[in-house]
């Protein structure tokens, strides 16, 4: 289970996650300190990028701290289910809404 505090950092991933984005948050989440993911944009994660994830957060783990992905899609979560990435991603929040934005093959959000 992925508990986010106060003051950890929670870094935003990009709509289509690659490789550069991955190092970057790296970058930015460096050290021993906590490293959350938002994945609430991502629609797309290249296959090298998500092993590059798995990499970034197992090391992450490995010396003690919090690390994982919050607000990932149904579809997200679907595609990755059996990847090593699943073990990653936080336990969605029960809610009764789904944006279908975001959870809906095929559907073209509007420009509004």
């Amino acid at each position: 289970m992925l508990d986010v505090m106060e003051n950890d950092t929670v870094l935003p991933l990009p709509e289509v996650v690659d490789s550069p984005a991955v190092v970057f948050a790296g970058l930015l989440g460096g050290g021993p300190r906590p490293l959350v993911l938002d994945a609430s944009a991502v629609r797309e994660v290249e296959p090298a990028a998500a092993r590059l994830l798995v990499s970034l957060l197992r090391a992450k783990r490995e010396i003690g701290t919090v690390a994982g992905i919050c607000g990932a899609s149904a579809e997200l979560r679907s595609r990755f289910r059996t990847h090593e990435l699943a073990a990653y991603f936080a336990e969605p929040a029960d809610s009764p809404f789904v944006c279908p934005d975001r959870d809906e093959l095929g559907f073209i959000p509007s420009a509004r």
